[in-house]
């Protein structure tokens, strides 16, 4: 028993690391993945900028802290589908994952709100996209550290 739980860990460390290596390069290239019906669609920073970054007002909450209203620059997630020709119809949800493990699953009806679901130009430690929702109060679905969204 001992021995297939190791057989497992060291084969799913394998596995995490590639996984971690990819993911370090999506940041590092400034470019982060759409994966919808078997399909990759690689989104650039320059894809982005080509859709016409707005500024978004959202209400940032961090733990044990007061919420405050932040500005942001970006689009509409809707508006990236689009560029990228998906056809969202097939689809009931969409995980957001970042690089550091955290992912976010919604409901497709709150992934193509155009007035809440943005892909916004992030910078620093926090990775160059986030996906923000800006009617989640306490920005707790949010995705820091973008690097793919899994269409399902």
């Amino acid at each position: 028993m001992l021995t297939a739980l190791a057989i497992g860990v060291a084969v799913l460390a394998v596995l995490n690391r590639e996984n971690a290596a990819e993911k370090k390069r999506l940041l590092n290239d400034a470019v982060f993945l759409i994966v919808a019906a078997g399909s990759e669609h690689q989104v650039s920073m320059e894809d982005i900028e080509a859709l016409e970054p707005r500024e978004i007002e959202a209400i940032y909450k961090k733990s044990g802290k007061d919420p405050e209203t932040r500005t942001y620059t970006g689009v509409p997630f809707a508006a990236v589908l689009r560029a990228k020709g998906i056809d969202t119809g097939a689809y009931q949800s969409a995980a957001f994952a970042a690089a550091d493990g955290y992912a976010s699953a919604l409901p497709m009806a709150d992934a193509l709100d155009e007035t809440s679901c943005f892909i916004v130009i992030d910078g620093g430690d926090e990775g160059p996209f986030r996906m923000i929702l800006a009617k989640d109060p306490f920005s707790q679905r949010w995705c820091k550290l973008l690097t793919d969204v899994t269409l399902k």
